[in-house]
């Protein structure tokens, strides 16, 4: 069973209340708290090193976590995919609680092992946390109908569908998903059209935050 913990998340006094509060209901213990990602960067760098076992350790990362540069707002998926790929197993715990994010935090492109809201109760952080030492996986009861409904509108999406899905982000344009994928803007257009309405939305923007890319 895995006993240490290590936190992400960028804003303090919530990082010093988790560790406060696991530390006071469990057996667990807090080894590492990051606040940013050179912080994430040197834990990782200890354990390429060997310096530490990633099979003492889980992770709990904040999905909404910045960059040094404040412009990458979801770099806390990029986080549990390298900790992930280190053999630490982590849970995204995030206010960002809708299906889509679920889904993409939990994806096997993202690999995160449990997720739960920052809404929820302490005690439900700490069933996960359980759950996922154990070799388990949790996702919160109230997050699973939005998971299975964004689940069942991506299962719909053809092969070229979802690469352009996959593609899109807030910040390129049609013409530069057009220039990745190899095919005329016009073609990046019409499954756009068709993206939108399979996920019910009207826009980018809609559809990006709908399937937790945003």
């Amino acid at each position: 069973m895995r006993k240490n913990i290590i936190i992400v998340d960028d804003h303090a006094l919530l990082l010093n209340g988790i560790k406060n509060w696991i530390e006071n209901h469990s057996d667990y213990k807090v080894e590492f708290q990051a606040s940013n990602v050179k912080d994430c960067k040197e834990i990782q760098n200890q354990f390429e090193k060997g310096s530490l076992k990633a099979d003492e350790f889980l992770a709990v990362v904040d999905i909404s976590f910045k960059t040094a540069d404040s412009q990458m707002e979801n770099s806390g998926f990029d986080i549990i995919k390298e900790f992930s790929a280190l053999g630490i197993p982590c849970i995204a715990y995030s206010s960002h609680d809708s299906g889509g994010f679920v889904e993409h935090a939990t994806s096997p492109a993202v690999g995160a092992k449990g997720f739960v809201s920052k809404t929820a109760d302490e005690a439900i952080l700490l069933a996960a946390i359980n759950s996922v030492a154990n070799g388990g996986t949790y996702i919160q009861a109230e997050l699973v109908t939005g998971l299975l409904e964004v689940r069942d509108i991506t299962q719909t999406f053809t092969k070229k569908e979802k690469l352009v899905a996959d593609t899109l982000t807030i910040h390129n344009t049609n013409a530069e998903v057009a220039a990745a994928l190899g095919i005329a803007e016009k073609t990046v257009v019409n499954y756009l059209t068709i993206l939108y309405d399979k996920a019910g939305v009207e826009n980018k923007l809609q559809f990006l935050e709908k399937m937790g890319r945003l």
